[in-house]
């Protein structure tokens, strides 16, 4: 264990009660980055690392120095926040001087540069000094699936002209996704992309969004440092906002930008409005298998959801926008309990974002079940019909209903319906549906089977674009 493992141990304590805790903070980041220690020779822990340079060992001293360049930008980001930029800047070019000692103690052993755990911390002191001449490696960086990557990704954009490459950043979404992280920081980076891009309709928009989306990380206990600002919100400054901020152009006065900073809760100020925001290289869309026809990932079978309906044309009563009020998302999870849709959080997600009777399909005239009341069809509606009245398995939910007269009063031929059992989605025959091994018995996929709730509302939305084009 180095001293960057101890130093981790010993800020999870509390300030003694004489003390703020700012004032804490930054004594035991001096502390441990600059006093002397009896147990070290009287030397600090800056100085121990060359010694460990020489005698060894010599990973743990490359660790140490990369441990050093997140201590210093620790001290650079609180005395920022207290708006002392003078020792904010200090520390920001120290956070430099750590970064190329490092490469030249890599260099000086034999040992190719490569990227680091903490590297985004010089990455972003570059970004705020505007330093051109800083070296960053890409070799060994963090694996898209962790959060790193997507911190590194937008300050290497802000460091760079090239454009955003949204296929790469969908990809490592993905990855996020199936690795099952919180989808809030997921949206929190994707924040970032949006700023970087263009995406706000006003500098405004923008600038509030950050300040709800920033100060909202202290209503959530997340396991992050002390940088990402969940802990210590108001005395940590959003350095990942401030660089983007930096590369478009902005400037003006706000809690969270460089140089001039302002406090707590002030309004933020523009002098400059930005105008050098990145193009988008955008990712292509997934592509439905060439035999099933179906797009089977449901995390592919979701982006492909949100990206048609984002862009889908206003078609008959459908309105353009499907996405469900946020004043009625919390009820949504009620509502499929009572049916016995559980432990299926994709489908959940995909109903709290969108109003599934709102999904258009003009290949046919039948429509998805929305669980909510004030659809003109509910899951919980259709199901009850179906099965009290015409003899429906209750092990089957009822996805797809229809107001037209001969289908409620005698519905016949295959109907949509999601199995309790297995969690698919079955095109299954009336004169079978009381038994659901038989109903379900030979199901081809894309045909009368589908793997998820979301594989089947992509294949639905996909057979609208077909039917209208």
């Amino acid at each position: 264990m180095g001293l960057f493992d101890l130093f981790r141990r010993r800020k999870v304590a509390h300030p003694p009660r004489s003390q703020s805790r700012i004032d804490y903070l930054l004594t035991v980041l001096h502390d441990q980055l600059e006093a002397p220690k009896d147990a070290y020779g009287g030397e600090n822990f800056l100085a121990i690392v060359e010694r460990q340079l020489v005698e060894g060992p010599v990973d743990l001293a490359l660790w140490n120095i990369a441990s050093q360049v997140k201590d210093c930008f620790e001290l650079a980001n609180l005395y920022w926040g207290q708006g002392d930029t003078a020792r904010a800047e200090s520390y920001l070019r120290q956070t430099l001087e750590r970064h190329r000692r490092l490469l030249r103690a890599m260099a000086d052993h034999g040992q190719a540069a490569t990227a680091y755990n903490g590297i985004e911390y010089a990455k972003a002191a570059a970004c705020l000094l505007g330093s051109a001449e800083e070296v960053f490696p890409a070799e060994g960086g963090p694996e898209h699936c962790f959060e790193p990557w997507f911190i590194n990704t937008v300050l290497d954009r802000c460091l760079d002209t090239a454009p955003f490459d949204m296929g790469a950043w969908v990809a490592a979404s993905d990855a996020w996704t199936r690795k099952r992280h919180p989808r809030y920081r997921l949206e929190e980076f994707g924040f970032y992309v949006k700023a970087l891009t263009g995406a706000f309709v006003s500098t405004d928009e923008m600038l509030s969004a950050h300040e709800r989306m920033f100060t909202g990380r202290a209503n959530r206990t997340a396991d992050a440092s002390l940088l990402a600002g969940y802990q210590d919100n108001e005395l940590i400054i959003d350095f990942i906002f401030a660089a983007v901020l930096q590369r478009i152009g902005w400037a003006g006065t706000y809690r969270h930008s460089w140089p001039e900073s302002d406090v707590v809760g002030s309004v933020p100020r523009t002098a400059r409005e930005p105008d050098r925001y990145l193009g988008v290289v955008a990712a292509p869309l997934p592509k439905p298998d060439a035999d099933s026809g179906i797009i089977e990932d449901v995390v592919e079978a979701r982006r492909f959801i949100d990206a048609t309906l984002a862009n889908l044309p206003r078609f008959e009563d459908f309105p353009a926008d499907a996405r469900r009020p946020a004043k009625a998302r919390s009820k949504v999870s009620g509502e499929l309990a009572k049916l016995g849709w559980d432990k299926d959080p994709a489908s959940l997600d995909l109903m709290r974002d969108y109003r599934m009777d709102c999904i258009p399909n003009g290949s046919t005239h039948v429509s998805l079940c929305d669980p909510l009341r004030g659809a003109a069809i509910t899951l919980g509606d259709w199901t009850q019909l179906l099965v009290n009245d015409f003899g429906l398995h209750p092990e089957f939910i009822a996805i797809v209903g229809s107001e037209d007269r001969a289908d409620y009063g005698d519905p016949q031929g295959r109907w949509y319906v999601y199995w309790k059992r297995d969690k698919r989605i079955y095109a299954v025959e009336r004169d079978d549906w009381d038994r659901p091994d038989v109903a379900t018995q030979g199901a081809a996929m894309g045909l009368t089977c589908w793997p998820s709730y979301c594989s089947f509302v992509a294949w639905w939305i996909s057979e609208h674009l077909q039917a209208t084009r």
